[in-house]
């Protein structure tokens, strides 16, 4: 397994720091070590403390770790203090693999973050480690000592902070003043190379907290699995940008990114996927279920909490069907697999986020008068649907469902009387594949009985 050190500081709220390194090593599949600098009494609005660790401390952390975890790559945070900068320095001014460094001068919250004497140890002994460095506009502006207002004084910016020794400069241009709507960075390798650019639109979320460290520590787990600089910059840039748009509210100040949004959403789409294929085993060992089959066939359902797509609802690839007094299924469930009951999910949850599950079964009278007299029903007539409607893919069953709820917002089973040549349904919802399941088998208790 490749391994990352991060030298840098707490951050008690978790958002920045050695916390959000680890958080983005482990989400990119890297293990990490931490040596740290500072201890930051902090939250979502400020940081009302720092202690600094002792040198003598830092020393100890720094080389009982290296003599025992050799790290592929190393990265820098928070150095706060001259003394430890240059036990960095003497430590690590030899060492073979890359330096990625991250130059925290100030928090997100607007606090100082390398004291005033280090400043110009900072740049002629740090600098010249970093294999790759990475700037914000305000700390590029600060340590090229130039004012950047456009792509020309990035380029200028960039050549200043090669000049002080740094390998690879990438400038991020997420801080910018003016807010425009297209953020730029650029990724300069030497003077005599185009800067790498990559754009993107700027999220609408105010000011986060965290962001700078998470692309550090990427570039630092991608450079450790092997990929270039250039590949590292992409990558890093387009995992940000994902842990951005998922940034969480945790406390009252700013929005803290969310570099492990990944790991939750896979966490929680095998979880579905589990519980799905369990209950489609289940359905296929129950008797008489092939006497509920319409003749369309049937599919069924599980989504991720509040769904937004058909990618964050599971399904069964094909569709279950009736063979003889048994039924057949391809065996498979994905994601983004139906599209009919997945819609009526989709409406569903507009109304009670907790029905995750569905499955279509067939409409007659008998199966209508055991629902209507052990479930909460509800019902639409396709007959009041507009042309519009009618004419688009998919929409019939949002508009119907949605009709349905309306009717009745504490329904559990929709059904409707069909169309031109468009079959009669059932819609039974539950909470999750279990719930569906027992109410399968209450409507095939009283269906086979009559």
């Amino acid at each position: 397994m490749k391994k990352v050190m991060t030298i840098a500081g707490s951050d008690s709220s978790a958002g920045a720091g050695i916390q959000a390194d680890l958080k983005t090593f482990s989400a990119l599949g890297v293990y990490g070590t931490t040596i740290i600098t500072t201890l930051t009494a902090q939250n979502t609005k400020t940081i009302s403390d720092i202690l600094v660790v002792p040198p003598k401390f830092f020393r100890n952390q720094l080389i009982t770790t290296l003599e025992d975890i050799k790290p592929d790559v190393i990265k820098l945070g928070v150095l706060y203090s001259k003394s430890i900068i240059k036990i960095v320095k003497s430590i690590l001014g030899d060492f073979k693999n890359p330096i990625v460094v991250d130059p925290v001068l100030y928090s997100g919250t607007g606090i100082k973050l390398l004291d005033e004497d280090s400043f110009e140890h900072f740049k002629w002994e740090i600098i010249p480690l970093a294999h790759v460095i990475t700037p914000n506009l305000r700390e590029a502006e600060l340590l090229s000592k130039i004012r950047i207002t456009n792509r020309h004084d990035m380029s200028k910016a960039a050549s200043q902070i090669l000049n002080l020794g740094a390998s690879n400069v990438v400038i991020k241009g997420g801080h910018d003043p003016t807010k425009r709507a297209k953020v730029m960075d650029l990724l300069f390798r030497d003077k005599t190379q185009e800067p790498q650019l990559i754009v993107h639109e700027r999220l609408e979320i105010g000011d986060t907290h965290g962001t700078g460290c998470n692309f550090s520590a990427a570039i630092a787990s991608f450079l450790a699995k092997g990929y270039n600089i250039s590949e590292s910059f992409q990558l890093s840039n387009s995992y940000v940008y994902e842990a951005l748009k998922n940034s969480k509210q945790i406390g009252n100040g700013v929005l803290l990114s969310n570099p492990l949004y990944n790991m939750y959403d896979n966490s929680e789409k095998f979880k579905v996927l589990a519980q799905l294929q369990a209950a489609v085993s289940n359905l296929e060992k129950m008797p008489n279920f092939f006497k509920l089959i319409p003749e369309t066939k049937t599919n069924f359902v599980y989504s991720i909490e509040r769904p937004k797509n058909f990618d964050d609802i599971a399904g069964v690839l094909g569709r279950l069907i009736d063979l003889g007094t048994n039924i057949r299924t391809p065996n498979v469930v994905q994601f983004g697999a139906s599209l009919h009951v997945s819609n009526a999910i989709l409406s569903a949850t507009k109304f009670n986020s907790l029905l995750r599950s569905a499955i279509n079964i067939r409409n007659n009278p008998n199966i209508i008068d055991i629902c209507e007299n052990n479930f909460r029903c509800s019902s639409y007539s396709r007959k009041y649907e507009i042309k519009e409607v009618k004419k688009t893919e998919g929409s019939s069953i949002k508009w119907g469902i949605s009709e349905a709820f309306k009717q009745n917002p504490d329904a559990e089973i929709v059904y409707h009387d069909g169309d031109f040549g468009k079959e009669p349904m059932v819609i039974i919802f539950g909470q999750d594949p279990k719930e569906v399941l027992e109410k399968i088998r209450i409507i095939l208790q009283y269906y086979v009985n009559n």
